[in-house]
């Protein structure tokens, strides 16, 4: 199972590039960078990595066609991979935070993600004759990147559900999910088994990709305050999620009192009133690799279990102090799943 890492556009250059080379000396797989509502622009982040790295597969996560259109997304996506010398990489997803902040109201959201990966990857063979694509929602006329001459880019489709994960078997060359549990990576990995089965195909070399936040540090308690002021973003608290390790009673509960968990987040506090400190201890434990660097065997469990479960890879959110974090990936995970 591969490691990825997601570094925050809240760096500076330097920061963001220096982690970056490091983690490439480490044999760190590849880095993602988000897409937030008002983060320094992606690609440009990721344009200073590829001048900076010579291995390390690069690309934003995850980008909708709701919000930047299929054909200008080519554009970025392929002058990254150009200047990465085929090191680029892209999820395209529906549409989050990004979107509705743009007020845009999505419909259909797997028939665009199919879109627009079907027209990246015409795009990405067009430097010997142009390519044109007539879909449902998106229609695009004499598209030719004649200066596009490395290696076609990796195209992941975001999936978070059943559709999107058989929609990314039939025209992406992997999935990403965000924030699912063991159960829920191996119900996906067996989807996407029997997607390919059913089509008389080998599902060898597609892969199955997972984001989960890491909160581990030199103190216990300063890693526990961070995974609770983050909580809410974990699959946003999501029934479907929560089911995997919960009561039916607990998951009604969540779902009852999500005001304090937002609170938490928009104040950045740990303390989330109201809520049984049980409760919430549960969903640290459950979404998120929270624990010391003095003690990583749990932690190497349950990497050990995503990588069981059917996992490819996994991309491990940095929060806090990027480099420490980095520098007990490198030197501690990375051996010990090889």
């Amino acid at each position: 199972m591969k490691i990825d890492l997601f570094l925050t556009q809240e760096l500076d250059e330097d920061e963001l590039v220096e982690l970056a080379c490091v983690a490439e000396d480490y044999g760190i797989d590849g880095v993602w960078t988000y897409n937030f509502v008002a983060d320094r622009d992606r690609f440009m982040c990721l344009g200073l990595i590829a001048k900076a790295t010579t291995k390390l597969k690069l690309g934003p996560a995850a980008l909708s066609p709701y919000e930047l259109h299929p054909l200008m997304m080519a554009n970025s996506l392929l002058t990254l991979n150009e200047f990465s010398k085929g090191r680029a990489r892209i999820v395209v997803g529906g549409g989050g935070a990004v979107m509705t902040a743009m007020g845009i109201v999505p419909k259909r959201r797997v028939r665009a993600v199919r879109e627009a990966i079907e027209f990246l990857k015409l795009a990405a063979g067009s430097a010997q004759q142009p390519v044109s694509y007539d879909g449902e929602l998106f229609n695009i006329r004499n598209y030719r990147a004649n200066w596009a001459q490395s290696e076609p880019p990796i195209i992941y489709a975001g999936a978070n559900g059943p559709q999107s994960t058989r929609m990314g078997t039939e025209v992406a060359d992997g999935i990403m999910m965000s924030d699912f549990t063991v159960p829920m990576t191996q119900e996906v990995a067996n989807q996407v088994k029997s997607a390919f089965v059913e089509r008389g195909q080998s599902a060898d070399g597609f892969r199955i990709n997972n984001y989960f936040a890491w909160h581990v540090k030199d103190d216990r308690d300063e890693a526990e305050k961070e995974a609770r002021r983050n909580l809410v973003l974990r699959g946003i608290l999501q029934r479907n999620y929560l089911s995997t390790f919960m009561t039916e009673e607990d998951c009604d509960y969540v779902a009852e009192n999500m005001g304090p968990f937002w609170a938490a987040f928009r104040r950045q506090t740990h303390v989330i009133d109201g809520v049984p400190d049980k409760l919430v201890q549960t969903l640290v434990d459950n979404l998120t690799l929270t624990g010391t660097n003095d003690n990583l065997t749990s932690i190497i469990d349950e990497l050990q279990s995503f990588k069981q479960a059917g996992a490819t890879e996994i991309s491990l959110g940095l929060h806090e102090e990027p480099m420490k974090a980095l520098h007990v990936i490198g030197q501690r995970i990375l051996p010990a799943l090889r």
